[in-house]
C-alpha cells in the first residue's frame, strides 16, 4: 500500500515538473520573442478598432506606436463618445515585459451640452490652445455642407446653421488643422444634436500622469494603480499587435 502511495507521488511529481518545465520554457521563448521585436522593429503598432458601423465616418479607434524603443504615442479616438485623446511619453525598461512610461505630452478634447449664458443657440463655443491660433477650424454638418472659420483666440464663438442642426441624427463634425500623429488625417470631433456639445475644448494638461505597461508579442496593456473607489492613474488600454498588411476600416492609413 505504501509503495502504491510513493508510486502515486513520484508519478504526480514528474508531471508537475514537466508542467512547470514547459512554462518555463514558454514564458523564455515569448520574453525572447518581445525582446526580438524591440531590438529589430524600429517601429511597433497595437491597436484596437470597433464600433465600425456604416453611419459613422470613422470607427472608434485606439492605436499605440512604439518608436526606437524609447518612444510611445497613444491616440484614442472617438466619434460615438465625441472624444479624442493624445498621450507621449518616454519608455524606461523594469524587465523583460514591463516597462515605465514618463509621459511628457497629453492632449485632450473635453466637453459638454451646457452653455455659457453669453452664448446664443446657434453658437458653439470652442476653447484651445493658443498655439492653434490662427489656424483653421471647419464645421462640417451631416448633409455635406461646410463652413470655415478661423480660430482667433483661446476662446472663440462660432456661429452654426440651426436649420442644419435641430433634429436627433443630426451631426456637426469640428475638423481642426491638427494631425493625428499616428494615423494620416486630421482630428474631427463630433457634436451630436441628441446630446450635443456646445462648450469643447482641446488643450494640453499641465500636469502628466506616468504609468507603466506590460508588452508581450501578442498584444500591450497598462499596469496602472487603481481601485473601484479610485480613479487610475494614466490612461488604460489592453491593445493588441498590428500584423503588417493590416488595413484599417473605411480607408484610414498610417503615415508611410
Amino acid at each position: 500500500m505504501i509503495e502504491r502511495i510513493l508510486k502515486i507521488l513520484l508519478i504526480l511529481f514528474l508531471f508537475f515538473s514537466l508542467v512547470t518545465s514547459i512554462s518555463c520554457s514558454q514564458d523564455k521563448k515569448e520574453n525572447k520573442s518581445v525582446e526580438n521585436s524591440f531590438k529589430t522593429d524600429s517601429i511597433l503598432y497595437y491597436y484596437r478598432n470597433y464600433h465600425c458601423f456604416d453611419f459613422v465616418k470613422r470607427c472608434e479607434l485606439e492605436i499605440l506606436k512604439i518608436i526606437n524603443q524609447d518612444t510611445l504615442i497613444y491616440v484614442t479616438s472617438s466619434e460615438v463618445y465625441g472624444e479624442y485623446e493624445e498621450i507621449h511619453g518616454k519608455i524606461t525598461k523594469i524587465n523583460d515585459s514591463i516597462y515605465f512610461v514618463k509621459t511628457y505630452k497629453h492632449i485632450i478634447q473635453s466637453g459638454n451640452g451646457d452653455k455659457p449664458l453669453s452664448i446664443a443657440k446657434d453658437t458653439i463655443f470652442f476653447y484651445c490652445d493658443s498655439s492653434l491660433i490662427n489656424s483653421n477650424l471647419r464645421i462640417e454638418y451631416l448633409n455635406g455642407q461646410k463652413e470655415q472659420h478661423k480660430i482667433y483666440s483661446t476662446e472663440n464663438k462660432f456661429w452654426i446653421n440651426k436649420t442644419l442642426f435641430n433634429k436627433d441624427n443630426d451631426r456637426l463634425y469640428l475638423i481642426l488643422d491638427y494631425k493625428n500623429p499616428i494615423v494620416d488625417e486630421n482630428v474631427e470631433i463630433v457634436s451630436k444634436y441628441f446630446n450635443p456639445k456646445f462648450f469643447i475644448g482641446f488643450t494640453s494638461l499641465r500636469e502628466f500622469d506616468d504609468f507603466y505597461i506590460i508588452v508581450n508579442d501578442k498584444d500591450v496593456m497598462t499596469l496602472n494603480l487603481g481601485t473601484e473607489s479610485h480613479q487610475s492613474l494614466g490612461p488604460t488600454f489592453k491593445l493588441d499587435r498590428m500584423k503588417q498588411g493590416t488595413q484599417l476600416p473605411k480607408g484610414r492609413k498610417l503615415y508611410d
